[in-house]
């Protein structure tokens, strides 16, 4: 008796190792549309990666001087508000947004290579002449 109870659970045991569950209709739903979205969200990234804030701005622009051109009609108001609110948050995203060059590296040394302007050309002058 003990035997065949032990060789039941056995089987059972093995049979619970065996069985997978069936997804349900709504997580394959649920990921199929994830997918569609990640798609989307990688296709409009590309899209929005090769656009540069100076390209807004001048997008902007040129709807605000369309909007001053058909002032009189809704075309005109509704390209009035587009551009500034393209306007404002290219503004916005120039001044959130870090976009210095890398700074230049030799030999795990910082290289400068900026030559001094003419206004520090001057006061070097200055001082030398001061000096003597």
């Amino acid at each position: 008796m003990a035997d065949q109870l032990q060789r039941e659970i056995e089987d059972l045991l093995n049979k619970l190792d065996d069985f997978i569950p069936e997804q349900k209709a709504t997580t394959r739903l649920h990921k199929r549309l994830s997918d569609r979205i990640g798609g989307l969200e990688r296709r409009l990234g590309s899209l929005f990666s090769r656009v540069s804030l100076g390209y807004l701005m001048i997008v902007s622009l040129v709807l605000i001087f369309v909007a001053f051109v058909f002032r009189s009609s809704t075309v005109g108001q509704y390209s009035l508000f587009v551009g500034l609110g393209l306007l404002a948050v290219t503004i916005v995203i120039s001044f959130v947004t870090n976009r210095r060059a890398p700074e230049k590296r030799w030999r795990g040394q910082v290289v400068d290579l900026s030559q001094p302007g003419p206004l520090d050309r001057l006061q070097s002058w200055f001082k030398n002449r001061r000096n003597r």
